[in-house]
């Protein structure tokens, strides 16, 4: 006992200085982290980025702290390498089926084809983008649902992203009769377009009201207006009322489908 007591005390210098590595390693590993986020933050990078460099720094800090604590002890680090290394291949084992997820955010975190915040159209879904993580990617639907979607199937297929400009075009089909004149139909699908609130009226974006085509029952036109991204859906709306009101005040009729009923009486 009293020679276990010996070896104790003769070992406590290391352990001493290997809590010091601790202590600092993790004072270090803070700082780091919070100076990394800080100047990603002041140089606008996506949110989901710098957190994927803040989460890296941490690993590769953790690690180095605990190989040189570890040294600093007397463990053998060639044992301990060797150790993660087959760690390392059991969760690159285990993980085989998320590869193509892990690979493709990589691709998505730094090709940024959209980022956090924007607003994106995949498959059936739209939604603002509220997190890019190394597997999934969350968009938030505008009936407040929370959509899951694997990276891989973001990088094999189309996605549009509507924030990509900062003015974004509204397009509204408007059906008209055939009886009403066109030019009057164009001049007043023009002035009630202009007088929508939100609007962007300047020369690049001046309204455009176009005869689309020639339906069964009724002329097609169309309506092209310009607006803010954030702007759409009032936009949208205000169209949809004004361009109404506009076309009864004016009597231009908007044609509906309508069954013509024979009944013949049979002797």
């Amino acid at each position: 006992m009293e020679e276990f007591w010996k070896q104790f005390q003769s070992y406590l210098p290391k352990i001493g200085i290997a809590l010091v590595i601790l202590a600092a390693g993790i004072l270090f590993t803070l700082l780091i982290a919070h100076l990394a986020k800080k100047a990603m933050t002041r140089k606008k990078i996506d949110p989901s980025l710098a957190k994927f460099f803040v989460r890296l720094i941490h690993i590769v800090c953790c690690v180095m702290i605990g190989i040189a604590v570890l040294s600093e002890l007397g463990v053998s680090t060639t044992g301990l390498i060797a150790f993660f290394s087959a760690a390392l291949a059991a969760v690159a084992l285990a993980l085989r089926d998320n590869i193509a997820d892990i690979a493709s955010g990589i691709v998505i975190l730094f090709t940024r084809p959209f980022v956090t915040g924007d607003f994106i159209e995949f498959g059936t879904h739209k939604g603002y983008v509220i997190m890019i993580d190394m597997i999934h990617t969350k968009i938030r639907t505008y009936d407040d649902t929370e959509v899951i979607i694997p990276n891989s199937k973001i990088t094999t297929q189309e996605v549009n992203n509507y924030s990509s400009d900062p003015v974004i075009r509204v397009v509204i089909d408007v059906p008209i009769s055939y009886a009403a004149d066109i030019d009057k139909t164009k001049a007043v699908l023009f002035d009630a377009a202009k007088s929508v609130d939100k609007i962007l009226t300047d020369e690049k974006h001046t309204p455009q009201i176009r005869l689309e085509k020639y339906g069964e029952s009724a002329l097609e036109y169309v309506v092209r207006c310009w607006c803010n991204f954030e702007d759409y859906w009032p936009v949208y709306y205000g169209l949809m009322d004004t361009i109404k009101k506009s076309l009864d005040k004016n009597n231009i009729p908007i044609p509906y489908n309508q069954l013509d009923v024979h009944i013949i009486d049979k002797p």
